[in-house]
């Protein structure tokens, strides 16, 4: 067999029913207009009291490889950089966070990105399970039984589109598609790319990987070649499981205030979220209408809002024009 042009990397700790739904979501039944040589799955899981079950990884259609890793420390940096040295395709996918799981036309439009340019950046918006962000679903009651229970009311396996029936926007995008993302759970790049911006900086070295996700994706969004494309009728759908950041925590608050710390720390200069325009790619399906809705309303707000002071609303992709002009 050809190798793939695609390898997705999944990293997973303590998620196990969370995970494997994750990979049926990434499933060539699953995923439409594509066939299993396209692409392949690489699953890097940290060793935990509740690891996956390797027959049922090897049971699903695809190419699926898993990895079963004793990690010493608490960071998924290093099993990020594990599972790129594993992989075969010349673009990959990231999913730092094993529990999301996506709608059916991720990954071909990802390669129809990649077909289009070889600097292609995809982008898949985040959203939650349920009816508020994580953080304050003990005090709803929202529980994992309630999010099961809600998974099978809408047979997601034969109608991914219908997530976005049972789902919120993401705290990471909260204004939707239009206003720039600090994060992006399920990202799409060229392996050179990530060689480039110095794959998973291992020194993100805080439990879940601190602010690790926020700079991979602006490392990526600023990188003078990148290609920013939005799959803005697809989503990937994070699933409650007691995430360092996503859990009901009396600390939450100062360990997000350390996250911010380290990530301005290693960065070199104070975080923002990349203002990058992006191309859209892909259909709208009905089921993501409301947050169209939403985010268009939102994204003229923002941009009358820059256009009153005057100020650049897409001011990294004028940075990045300027930088390749130079190059010239």
């Amino acid at each position: 067999m050809s190798k793939p042009l695609l390898s997705i990397i999944v990293i997973a700790y303590d998620m196990q029913r969370q995970a494997l739904n994750t990979l049926v979501s990434l499933s060539p039944d699953y995923q439409e207009g594509v066939s299993a040589d396209d692409y392949e799955v690489i699953v890097v899981e940290n060793r935990s009291q509740r690891n996956m079950d390797a027959s049922a990884i090897a049971a699903l259609p695809g190419n699926f490889r898993y990895f079963l890793r004793d990690e010493p420390g608490v960071s998924p940096a290093a099993a990020i950089n594990f599972g790129f040295s594993q992989a075969c395709g010349a673009f990959i996918g990231l999913m730092i966070d094993g529990a999301r799981m996506v709608t059916p036309g991720v990954v071909r439009y990802a390669l129809m990105a990649f077909r289009a340019t070889e600097d292609a950046m995809v982008v898949v918006p985040g959203y939650n399970l349920g009816e508020s962000e994580q953080q304050f679903h003990l005090s709803c009651g929202y529980t994992e039984e309630k999010e099961q229970a809600l998974l099978s009311e809408i047979d997601w396996p034969n109608d991914g589109y219908r997530l976005f029936d049972i789902s919120c926007l993401s705290g990471a995008n909260p204004n939707g598609v239009f206003h720039p993302f600090m994060e992006c759970n399920c990202l799409f790049m060229s392996a050179d790319i990530f060689r480039d911006i110095g794959q998973a900086d291992e020194r993100f070295d805080l439990p879940g990987g601190g602010s690790l996700n926020l700079y991979l994706y602006r490392k990526t969004a600023i990188h003078p070649c990148t290609e920013h494309f939005l799959l803005a009728g697809e989503g990937s759908f994070h699933q409650i499981h007691g995430g360092v950041t996503t859990s009901a925590d009396d600390r939450r608050e100062e360990k997000l205030q350390e996250h911010r710390e380290q990530l301005c720390r290693l960065l070199g200069y104070p975080f923002s979220a990349p203002s990058v325009e992006p191309i859209l790619l892909g259909k709208m399906r009905s089921s993501a209408m409301p947050f169209l809705k939403r985010s268009v309303e939102r994204g003229i707000e923002r941009l009358a809002r820059f256009a009153q002071r005057g100020a650049d609303p897409y001011v990294d992709d004028t940075q990045k024009s300027k930088h390749r002009k130079s190059d010239t």
